[in-house]
């Protein structure tokens, strides 16, 4: 059987609880899909890339996540504690040689964009999938 109303006000209220518990749930949702998406590209960056293992160990060690979360968002920031040589192995450098450029590039070794992008997708898919 439908339900009635007193009142304009009466309906207004109900549909207004019904969207906050909607939109708690999608806020929960997306809460628990950044954190496990950021859980997972921690994971894959302690073994991404093609350079020795026992030469960046400490390196591969140093990820970690950083999780900011406010009224309207929630944020989590997959990062190296030894930031610098994040660039470098991403982008390569030149080679310097006693203070000097020799004029040669150390190689690139891309790892983190490559992550950085299939996280991207998954994030995507996970919230997609929980609000069907």
């Amino acid at each position: 059987m439908a339900k009635t109303y007193k009142s304009v006000n009466d309906f207004t209220g109900e549909v207004t609880k019904i969207l906050k518990g909607y939109a708690d749930e999608v806020s929960d949702l997306t809460t628990q899909a950044v954190m496990k998406t950021a859980y997972e590209a921690e994971d894959q960056l302690h073994v991404a890339g093609e350079f020795k293992n026992g030469a960046k160990s400490k390196y591969r060690k140093g990820w970690t996540i950083t999780f900011r979360e406010t009224r309207f968002y929630t944020e989590a920031i997959v990062h190296n504690k030894d930031y610098q040589l994040t660039h470098l192995l991403e982008s390569g450098h030149a080679k310097w040689l006693w203070g000097r450029s020799t004029n040669e590039e150390v190689r690139a070794f891309p790892h983190i964009e490559q992550v950085n992008e299939e996280a991207q997708r998954r994030l995507q898919e996970y919230i997609e999938g929980g609000l069907r």
